[in-house]
This record gives C-alpha cells, sequence and structure tokens, in this order.
C-alpha cells in the first residue's frame, strides 16, 4: 500500500502472532493503549476456539476491539465480525474503535471508509472489514458469509447454543491474495447457565478431563484482575451486588442455580430469541409502535410491543424506587393473554434514582397504550400505600394483590406456566437472571433481587383470564383512566 509511512513498514509486520508485537502495536496505533497481560495472550492465542469468561470491567470489550484492529491493519483482506443476539452489545467494540480512531493521524490513514448503516463497517485500505451486527434468530443475518474471525459478545445469553454452531460454518475458505482464513471463534461474556457454554469452556482447561488443547483455549479474567482499576472503584462495584452476584459479576465463575424454584431448562424454552429478533427488525425499521431500550451492562430494560386492538392484556407491577439490578427497582410487565403460548408485550424495568414516579409514570403509560383487562400491584412491604399515595393522586385504580396471602399462588402459577411453556418473553438479561436465580430462600435476605419475578407472578395469576368468555372478561372501559384525570396529570407535568 502507497498509504504506509516508514514507521508502518517497520511496525506493522512485528504485531503479527508469530513475532509478538501486540502491545507495540496497541501502544502506537491506540493511542497509547497498553494491555494487560491476559489481554495480550488472548489475542496471541493461535487456536479455532477461544472462550473468554470475565467479570464487570474485566477488560473483554477494550481487549477483543483492540486485538482485531491489530488483526485487520497488519493482515490484508482479514475478515472480522463482532457480533451478539442484542444490537447493543454488538456495536460496543465499534464505539472503543471509534474513540481510538477519531483525530488519530496514526491510525486514520489506515482506514478507507467507515459507514453506520445497515450496520456499522469498518473498511481498510489492505481491504480488510471489521464489521458489526447482530446475529438474529440461530444466526440467520451471518449465513451466507466467510470470515476470518468472529468474536460472540456476551453468548452466555444464546442458551440454546444454535447460534454458535451457524458462526462456526462462517470460519472457512481462502483469501483473495490466496491465504487460507484463520478461522477463529471467540465466545467471550460474563458467564451464564447455558450448558454449551459450560462444556466449551472446560474443554479449554487442562484441569477438566475434557480438556482438548488441540482445538479449544478458554481465559478467564476476575474484575480484580483489571489492574487499571483503583480499589475504590472495585468497592465500590462490590456494593452493587449480593454475595451470590459478585460470584458471577465479579469473579466470572458460572452461577450455581441448583436450588432455583423454576427449572433451567424450561426458563430456557420459554425465552424466543425469535421474539427479540423480530423486535430488533421492527426497531430498525422504525415501525411504529415498538421500543427497546439496553443498557450496556444489564441488557434490556425496556421492550415494548405494538397494541393489537383484537388482543387481550394482563398487566402487572412491583413499584420501586431503586434503579437496576438492585433489589427494589420499579418493575412493568403486559401480557398478552390472547395467544398461545401468552407474549410479553411490556417489559420496564424503571430506574427509579430515590423516586417512585418512574415507575409510577411507566404503569400509567402502559394502562392507556394496552389498556388491560385485569392490572395488579404489590401492596406489600415497601410497596404498601402504593396505590393510595400514587395511584389514586393520578386516577388509576389497580386490582392490588397483597402478597401475603397471594404470593405462594402466584409463584406455583408462575411456575406451572414455565414448566408447560405457556408464557414467551424476549432475552431480557434481568429477567431470566432473577427467574433462574430465584429460591423460596431469597426472601430472607434483604438485599436478593426479586422484584421481576414477584411481577412475572402476578402475571401468570392473571393469566387465568385466558380460559373465559370474551363476553365475560372485566369491561375496558371501567379500567381506562378518565379524561378529566388525564387532562389535571397534563396540567401537573
Amino acid at each position: 500500500m502507497g498509504i504506509l509511512t516508514d514507521g508502518d513498514k517497520e511496525l506493522l509486520p512485528r504485531i503479527l502472532r508469530q513475532n509478538g508485537g501486540f502491545g507495540l502495536g496497541t501502544e502506537w496505533y491506540l493511542r497509547g493503549f497498553k494491555p494487560l497481560p491476559y489481554q495480550y495472550e488472548y489475542h496471541q492465542a493461535r487456536i479455532g476456539n477461544t472462550t473468554w469468561l470475565a467479570g464487570v470491567a474485566g477488560g473483554k470489550t477494550v481487549g477483543s476491539a483492540a486485538s482485531c484492529t491489530m488483526d485487520c491493519i497488519s493482515i490484508p483482506y482479514f475478515k472480522v465480525l463482532n457480533t451478539s443476539v442484542t444490537a447493543k452489545q454488538s456495536e460496543l467494540p465499534f464505539d472503543q474503535f471509534m474513540s481510538w480512531y477519531e483525530g488519530n493521524n496514526k491510525l486514520e490513514h489506515l482506514i478507507e471508509d467507515i459507514k453506520l448503516r445497515p450496520w456499522p463497517i469498518v473498511k481498510f485500505k489492505n481491504f480488510s472489514l471489521y464489521e458489526f451486527r447482530t446475529s438474529g434468530t440461530n444466526a440467520r443475518f451471518i449465513r451466507g458469509t466467510e470470515f476470518d474471525r468472529i468474536v460472540f459478545d456476551e453468548c452466555g445469553l444464546d442458551y440454546n447454543g444454535e447460534i454458535v454452531k451457524v458462526l462456526r460454518s462462517r470460519l472457512r475458505g481462502i483469501r483473495p491474495d490466496g491465504n487460507k482464513r484463520m478461522a477463529r471463534l471467540d465466545c467471550i461474556t460474563s458467564p451464564t447457565d447455558a450448558l454449551w457454554l459450560r462444556e466449551r469452556y472446560n474443554r479449554g482447561l487442562e484441569t477438566e478431563e475434557t480438556y482438548d488443547p488441540a482445538y479449544y483455549r478458554s481465559f478467564k479474567a476476575r474484575t480484580r484482575d483489571n489492574t487499571n482499576l483503583t480499589e475504590e472503584q472495585i468497592r465500590l462495584m462490590e456494593a452493587e451486588f449480593t454475595d451470590e452476584e459478585l460470584a458471577v459479576e465479579m469473579n466470572a465463575e458460572f452461577p450455581d442455580y441448583g436450588m432455583s424454584f423454576f427449572p433451567k431448562s424450561h426458563i430456557n424454552a420459554c425465552t424466543s430469541l425469535d421474539l427479540l429478533s423480530m423486535g430488533q427488525d421492527a426497531v430498525e425499521a422504525q415501525t411504529r409502535g415498538w421500543v427497546i431500550e439496553e443498557h450496556f451492562r444489564h441488557g434490556i430494560v425496556k421492550w415494548e410491543m405494538p397494541y393489537d386492538p383484537e388482543a387481550y392484556y394482563v398487566m402487572a407491577g412491583d413499584p420501586g424506587k431503586d434503579d437496576p439490578p438492585r433489589r427494589n427497582s420499579g418493575c412493568i410487565g403486559v401480557l398478552d393473554i390472547s395467544k398461545t403460548p401468552a407474549q410479553l408485550v411490556y417489559f420496564h424495568w424503571t430506574a427509579g434514582h430515590g423516586s417512585i414516579n418512574p415507575f409510577m409514570e411507566s404503569y400509567y403509560y402502559a394502562i392507556n397504550k394496552y389498556n388491560p383487562i385485569v392490572k395488579m400491584v404489590d401492596n406489600t412491604g415497601p410497596q404498601s400505600g402504593t396505590q393510595e399515595i400514587g395511584f389514586t393522586n393520578i386516577g388509576i385504580e389497580t386490582d392490588g394483590i397483597n402478597f401475603t396471602s397471594k404470593k405462594n399462588a402466584a409463584l406455583n402459577h408462575l411456575s406451572y406456566n414455565i414448566t408447560n411453556h405457556e408464557i414467551v418473553w424476549p432475552i431480557i438479561k434481568g429477567l431470566v437472571k432473577q427467574i433462574a436465580s430465584y429460591t423460596m430462600d431469597n426472601d430472607r435476605k434483604d438485599d436478593f433481587p426479586q422484584d421481576i419475578v414477584m411481577m412475572m407472578g402476578m402475571l401468570a395469576l392473571g393469566l387465568r383470564f385466558k380460559d373465559i368468555e370474551p363476553d365475560s372478561k372485566p369491561g375496558r372501559k371501567a379500567h381506562k383512566v378518565s379524561r378529566k384525570r388525564r387532562t389535571t396529570i397534563a396540567r401537573r407535568r
């Protein structure tokens, strides 16, 4: 390439794995970025399958982005895909790349073009490509294309392991310059209870009977392994989690849900990648009525589908003032019970920042959008008096549930619905995690998050209305907020 400087001509060959210059390359081209020892080892792996479990701030996103960028600038015609089940997660390394690229005269001259639509693509002047896009249902978006390297980010959200099989089939072929493609699949994630992930990880560990060093290599990075973090930063992170969560979220250990109230395999069966993909397609097409909001760490916090005038909806809310993922974070759900299985059409894990108002506003919004035949709210514990203090003031009458008497019934109904696959939801990390980890002992732990479980239990009670004749269902008009009340609320805002 005629655009190479004398420095490029000397440094780019040294970046190649056989020459061990990954750190030299990142410091020069990526604004002084110095890889941590495990980030260096991850990049240097010359093997077809790597698995990397990482705690919060463990450096997997920046590490993989740096690794793939170095491959692209040092190997002509190299093709990399960063993918995930959610759009935000698949594009996080792109955001990291752009922070290195913009205004960086050491890197800019190596880039031919950057496209944002229909998904981000970085084109290098040596004909390499770095793409960032969602996988879609069973990796349908990835079929028909060949790559040198694929990074499957937050792969643990693929609970059935079907996406991995398709991604592996895309790693093949010959580059235009006649060289074989690298054919490397990186599965990086915070740990989940996906069985295929644990099996894959064990194949890369010397201590396991299934160790297969010819094809697998595994890594683990705890939050504390990131020496760029201060002790104060780490302690502030630790304060966010329960002891059980610390093991998973910061120590990168697989969760132990052996005593869970809800069976894991059936939870996975109710978790629909198809539904998530449909929503992502609709949001990308700007289809009216669809909303998906995603937190970079906690996953989807808001899921909203269009209203169907032919459907019947039930609604539930567990009030709260805190922020996800803490206990006492408010959550609202709306279930379409006219479908089989019943479908979660609205989910909002609200960030209260110490106020009940975000929860109440979302609850009020969902009522007016979906006009549910039954709407419930938990009035026990910290939520006691929410109906009277909050909803009465804005003109909402709810079918309150006192969980002192109804809790066991709600949980048993939810367990039955899940076991019989009578309910379906998209891949919502917080929802799946709370349901999978819930035990009856959690009630005695004041800091253990279970608000989503309680909300889903109320929806399970509401699902009983599915078998009632349509003409016998509760009247919708009686549940709507009056025009006078809406006008009053509008003036208050």
